[in-house]
């Protein structure tokens, strides 16, 4: 089977027509601490709209002797059986924006024919951004919130943020190697890895998967649900509590990981405040320079002039208006200041933290 055949759209959906900016992944790699992925296309799923658009074909690309998928036996027959998919959905959030999502174990065989047909996917769809989640154990404590190293495919995708890792070679991922082949060929990438405590890898912590979501809300300014996640998070972390509460190792371990969680985070906090400040002479010299002005402006406008003035600032009048305000395409108005200092990126949402990769919806700014 030729690359090409790999991925099957279904016969209904035209990639043209998708309205999409943003591709998230969650596909398995060697390692997925705590089942965040598990838990984030769970939540996804159950409590979004969506709809398939294709699919790969498994038996060319998994190894179903590595990983065995389930079935039941019952007394004497058996049943349940499911075969694995990658399956490529359109998604819906809360706010009638959509964004695709990939969904799948990771897969065995011709890792490079995949990647060169997720790369086609990306391309017909019009992606701007692909999105690789991940969770990894940590020395973290689950009484702290969950950090999320941020990697991509370009520097400028993540300014501002600080790895805790430097350079290490590891064992290979599809994931991964997807990452860096898209990047090859120009396409932006950003991955997100959740820190998970590592004494519970093991287990399910929605915690983990909240954190998820929340990177990619701040990223791409989606609506996407956590409710589900937050109650199962709280009901975890009281068993938690209730198992180190009756055992002095685990509430000394913890208490250790909290003092090294604490310490971290100061010392970046701290970092992230310093700030160059003005000397006194540049301080003074500003401040003089505007009493200048002042003084400049009340000897050359006469009284009534200045009168006349005061009452079109204090009425807001029609020519202060035209002045201060831009008409924009729709009707929306910004300030002049606005309009000359907000780029094509800037993000004026209530968090202020978003990046520019959000659902077009007419919007391609972005573009320009």
């Amino acid at each position: 089977m030729s690359d090409e055949q790999l991925f099957r759209w279904r016969p209904e959906v035209d990639p043209d027509e998708l309205d999409v900016s943003t591709l998230v992944m969650t596909l398995g790699a060697f390692i997925d601490a705590g089942h965040a992925q598990h838990l984030l296309r769970q939540s996804l799923l159950s409590e979004l709209a969506h709809r398939e658009l294709g699919g790969f074909t498994l038996d060319e690309i998994l190894d179903h002797r590595d990983s065995r998928p389930p079935i039941v036996f019952d007394e004497n027959h058996f049943e349940g059986y499911q075969a694995p998919e990658i399956t490529l959905y359109e998604m819906t959030d809360e706010l009638e924006q959509h964004f695709l999502l990939l969904d799948g174990p990771e897969p065995a065989l011709r890792w490079e024919g995949l990647a060169e047909s997720i790369e086609k996917i990306v391309k017909a769809t019009d992606v701007r951004l692909s999105i690789v989640t991940q969770a990894i154990p940590m020395a973290a404590p689950h009484t702290r919130p969950v950090q999320v190293t941020k990697w991509a495919s370009r520097p400028e995708l993540i300014l501002g943020e600080e790895s805790p890792f430097g350079r290490i070679q590891m064992p290979a991922s599809f994931p991964a190697m997807l990452s860096q082949r898209l990047a090859e060929h120009g396409h932006d990438v950003l991955g997100l890895a959740a820190h998970v405590p590592h004494y519970l890898a093991d287990l399910d912590y929605p915690d983990a998967a909240r954190a998820l979501v929340e990177a990619i809300r701040k990223t791409t300014g989606l609506a996407l649900p956590s409710h589900a996640l937050a109650m199962a998070a709280g009901v975890v972390r009281a068993q938690i509590t209730s198992q180190v509460d009756n055992s002095e190792e685990l509430s000394a371990m913890i208490h250790n990981l909290e003092e090294q969680y604490d310490s971290q985070n100061g010392r970046q906090e701290i970092e992230s405040k310093h700030v160059v400040l003005p000397s006194a002479d540049d301080i003074g010299a500003e401040a003089e320079a505007f009493l200048r002005s002042m003084d400049d402006d009340q000897k050359s406008a006469p009284d009534d002039d200045r009168d006349e003035d005061s009452g079109d600032r204090t009425s807001g009048g029609p020519d202060a208006d035209a002045a201060s305000d831009q008409e924009e395409p729709g009707g929306a108005k910004r300030s002049s200041e606005d309009s000359s200092e907000q780029g094509p990126g800037h993000d004026d949402g209530e968090s202020g933290e978003t990046g520019p990769y959000r659902p077009r919806h007419g919007d391609d700014s972005w573009n320009s």
